[in-house]
C-alpha cells in the first residue's frame, strides 16, 4: 500500500507595519545620486517606549535637539538650509503621526533638493541614535542591523506536523504549516500485525520528514535564507536528519527541543541566542579567513589603504570591517575615485579639485561594497557574556572595555580587511585605478 505523507499544508504571509526586508532598502540608498550642495539627513533612532510612557521617547527628543544645532548656523535661503529644513518637517510630521507603536527603531534618508524620503520602522533596537549629513546616504548602522539580525528559518516538527518559520528582525514572517495523515491505523495488538504495523508508521514519518524537507529546501533557496534551525523531538529530529539535503544540512546553525503547539513567542524567544552565536561564530570564521587567505594567493587585503583600492577595482568579495572602525578619506563622485586620509592638495588623477570632498572612510567602504555585491561582515566589538568566566572579578570602569576575539585580531589588520574574487596586482593603487 503506497503512503501518501501530507495530507495538508497551509501557507501564511504575515502582513507587518516593519521593514523586515532591509537589504532590498539599502541596496536603493547605495546607489542614490551624491548631491554635494543639498546634503543627504539620514536620521537612525531608538523608538524604544521609555518605562511605562508609550508616547516618550528619547529618540524623539534627540532629533529636535541635534536637528536644531544643524540648521542653525546655516544661512537661510541656501540650498542646504531649504532642503534640509524641509526634511527636518517632513521627519518630524512622519515621526509624529506615521511610525507604528511597534517600532523598536526608525530610519530616514531624505533629502528634499533630490526628491529623495525613504523612511521605515525596524523590529530591533539600534546600537545607537545617528542623526548625521552627507553627500550620500550614511548606511553603516542600518547595514548592521541587516546583518546582525538577517531572515532565518526555524523547522519545528513532530512525527505528523511540521511548521517552518521565516524569522527577521525577532519577528516572523512567514509560516508554512504540513500535516500528514493518520495513515496506518492502529487496529490490533501482538503478532504480525503489530509488526506490520511498527514498520508502516515509521514509514509513514520517514515519507513525511522527507516531503517536508523538500519543501523546507525549495523554500529556503527561493528566499535566499542561509540560516536554520531545527527544533523537534529525538524521534523527529532522527528522521530529519536523514531526510535533509545536504544544501540544507549545511545551513544548520543550531537546534533546540520545542513543542509543536508553542507559540511564535516561544519560537522567537527560544532560537534567538542560536541565532546571535552563530553571527559571532560567522565574524570569527570570517576574520580567520582573512588571515589564512593573506597568504594563500593574495585573496585577502588589509588596512585602509589596500581595502578602498580593492573596493574600486570590484575585486571585493566580503568586506570585513569592526563595528568601531572610524577613518578620514575623501572621494571625487564625478570620477569616481577615493582615497584615505585627508584631501590630496593636488587631484591624483587630473580632475578638478573642487569635486573632491571629505568623507567618512567607513561609510564610502560600506557603499562601495554595496554598489558591487560584495557581502559585508561588521564584526561586534563586544564580548559576549558567555566568554567572559562565571564568578569573575567585576571589571573596574577606568579599565578599556575587553574586546571579542575577532575584533582583536582586526585591529591588529588596521580594523577592516577584505576577502577578493582575485587578486590584487601589485601595480594597482588608488591613483591609477
Amino acid at each position: 500500500m503506497s503512503v501518501n505523507p501530507v495530507d495538508q499544508i497551509k501557507d501564511e504571509q504575515i502582513e507587518s507595519p516593519l521593514n523586515l526586508e532591509l537589504q532590498e532598502a539599502i541596496k536603493r540608498l547605495a546607489v542614490l545620486e551624491p548631491s554635494p550642495e543639498a546634503p543627504y539627513l539620514t536620521v537612525i533612532l531608538d523608538w524604544v517606549p521609555q518605562g511605562d510612557q508609550p508616547n516618550l521617547r528619547v529618540g524623539r527628543r534627540v532629533f529636535t535637539d541635534q536637528t536644531k544645532a544643524m540648521l542653525d548656523p546655516l544661512q537661510a535661503h541656501t540650498p542646504e538650509h531649504d532642503s534640509l529644513s524641509a526634511d527636518v518637517q517632513r521627519i518630524s510630521e512622519w515621526l509624529d503621526n506615521e511610525v507604528d507603536p511597534s517600532a523598536q527603531s526608525v530610519c530616514v534618508v531624505a533629502c528634499n533638493a533630490k526628491g529623495v524620503f525613504e523612511a521605515f520602522a525596524l523590529g530591533v533596537p539600534v546600537p545607537e541614535n545617528v542623526i548625521l549629513t552627507g553627500v550620500v546616504p550614511h548606511l553603516s548602522s542600518l547595514v548592521r542591523v541587516a546583518e546582525d539580525y538577517e531572515p532565518y528559518v526555524v523547522l519545528l516538527a513532530d512525527q505528523k506536523e511540521a511548521v517552518m518559520a521565516i524569522i527577521s528582525q525577532r519577528h516572523a514572517q512567514a509560516t508554512m504549516t504540513a500535516k500528514g495523515d493518520d495513515w496506518p491505523r492502529h487496529q490490533m495488538n501482538g503478532g504480525w500485525s503489530q509488526r506490520r504495523f511498527q514498520n508502516g508508521a515509521q514509514e509513514r514519518i520517514d515519507n513525511f520528514a522527507k516531503e517536508v524537507s523538500e519543501e523546507l529546501r525549495s523554500r529556503m533557496d527561493d528566499a535566499g535564507v542561509r540560516r536554520l534551525i531545527l527544533a523537534m523531538d529525538e524521534v523527529a529530529g532522527s528522521a530529519y536528519n536523514g531526510a535533509l539535503h545536504q544544501s540544507v544540512q549545511d545551513r544548520v546553525v543550531g537546534t533546540t527541543q520545542l513543542d509543536i503547539r508553542a507559540s511564535m513567542a516561544d519560537i522567537i524567544t527560544a532560537t534567538s541566542p542560536i541565532i546571535d552565536q552563530a553571527e559571532r561564530d560567522r565574524e570569527r570564521e570570517t576574520v580567520q579567513t582573512v588571515e589564512d587567505s593573506r597568504g594563500e594567493g593574495n585573496l585577502a587585503v588589509v588596512g585602509a589603504d589596500d581595502v578602498i583600492v580593492a573596493l574600486q577595482t570590484g575585486q571585493v568579495m566580503t568586506l570585513v570591517m569592526n563595528d568601531d572602525f572610524r577613518g578620514e578619506g575623501w572621494g571625487d563622485f564625478t570620477l569616481p575615485v577615493y582615497g584615505v586620509g585627508a584631501p590630496p592638495n593636488e587631484h591624483p588623477v587630473g580632475g578638478d579639485m573642487s569635486d573632491i570632498v571629505p568623507l567618512a572612510l567607513e561609510e564610502e567602504m560600506i557603499r562601495l561594497a554595496i554598489q558591487i555585491g560584495a557581502e559585508i561582515e561588521i564584526v561586534d566589538t563586544n564580548v559576549p557574556v558567555t566568554e567572559g568566566e562565571e564568578g569573575a572579578p567585576i571589571r573596574d570602569t577606568s579599565e578599556p572595555m575587553p574586546r571579542s576575539e575577532a575584533a582583536t585580531i582586526l585591529d591588529a589588520a588596521g580594523g577592516v580587511a577584505a576577502l577578493l574574487r582575485y587578486a590584487l596586482s601589485e601595480e594597482q593603487s588608488t591613483a591609477n585605478t
